[in-house]
């Protein structure tokens, strides 16, 4: 497929790995400040300023609309919309702490950790680059098993 002239994005799916087997991933759902698709719940991410990588964008979008840092552990195949002449990129982050303070934007209204599961299977609106990456993920065989993230994290570095 050709990609040139398509618009670039970058978010992360973030896990929270609280010590316990109960690690979470963040959503965020789009406040009324934005231009479109209200209460659309997404990860953190955004599109890809000048001269930045995806992985920079996932990041700075993290800490922008969240106030969280993670690390990335984990590159994804990116989601390539033709529809939207869009590329986004996503990646597989962590945050490792006992309780992780969200700081939210004013591009959001509201935020929940929740497992991919759950994500899945929720009523509401979920994005469909989200879906694209939670099912490549699932796909996989880290199907939430924290312990195999972290090793993969310790090879990374």
């Amino acid at each position: 497929m050709d990609t040139e002239g398509y618009r670039e994005a970058a978010g992360i799916i973030v896990i929270h790995i609280d010590g316990n087997t109960n690690d979470k991933i963040l959503l965020l759902r789009r406040s009324k400040n934005e231009t479109s698709k209200h209460g659309l719940w997404e990860l953190p991410g955004g599109k890809l300023e000048k001269k930045q990588t995806p992985q920079e964008a996932a990041l700075q979008e993290a800490h922008e609309e969240a106030g969280i840092e993670p690390v990335i552990i984990r590159t994804l195949k990116p989601h390539i919309d033709g529809e939207m002449q869009k590329i986004y990129h996503g990646f597989i982050g962590r945050v490792r702490a006992k309780t992780v303070v969200v700081k939210l934007s004013d591009e959001h209204d509201k935020y929940s950790w929740m497992s991919v599961k759950e994500a899945m299977n929720m009523t509401d609106p979920l994005s469909h680059h989200a879906k694209f990456l939670f099912e490549q993920w699932k796909g996989s065989n880290t199907w939430f098993d924290h312990t195999h993230l972290c090793e993969e994290e310790n090879t990374l570095q």
